[in-house]
């Protein structure tokens, strides 16, 4: 007999599953954040999800998730934690901008569903919100919003 990974029985009911072939056959679970359903029931774009991709990296990066204290590591006894202030700040100024452009409420929003798992489904008017504040990340962080051009001076002749 082969062995496999295919997962339980449990995880079938709970989740979409796709069966990857190889030398050990595996489910992987294909709903697993509220996002991945909205993007299979098509919901969102898949531009749409790849900016709740980008988002939800920030937060993981900005240490929005609490880890516990590994004992294993040694302590290199310089204080530093990696560039975590620096991952908060990017963390935040993206949120902002969906601040700034479409209220508080709507970047509280857009971290609930992405960050948390909260399902907006039923309610249009938060699904709408959300997927607002998404294209404005895929415009303005994804998709070449900011000009490349941007430190050049007016009149300055490029080679």
């Amino acid at each position: 007999m082969r062995p496999t990974d295919l997962g339980t029985n449990e995880i079938h009911k709970r989740h979409r599953t796709m069966v990857e072939g190889g030398k050990l056959p595996r489910a992987k679970v294909m709903d697993q954040l509220v996002i991945d359903k909205y993007l299979i029931d098509g919901l969102v774009t898949l531009a749409q999800h790849q900016a709740a991709e980008y988002i939800l990296n920030q937060a993981v990066k900005a240490g929005v998730y609490t880890r516990p204290l590994s004992y294993s590591e040694p302590s290199s006894g310089d204080g530093k934690k990696g560039n975590v202030s620096d991952y908060l700040l990017r963390f935040g100024n993206t949120m902002g901008l969906i601040s700034r452009r479409y209220g508080q409420y709507a970047s509280y929003l857009t971290e609930e569903v992405v960050c948390h798992n909260w399902d907006v489904s039923g309610d249009g008017g938060k699904l709408r919100i959300l997927k607002e504040s998404l294209d404005l990340i895929v415009n303005l962080r994804m998709a070449g919003g900011r000009n490349p051009m941007r430190h050049m001076r007016k009149g300055a002749v490029v080679d």
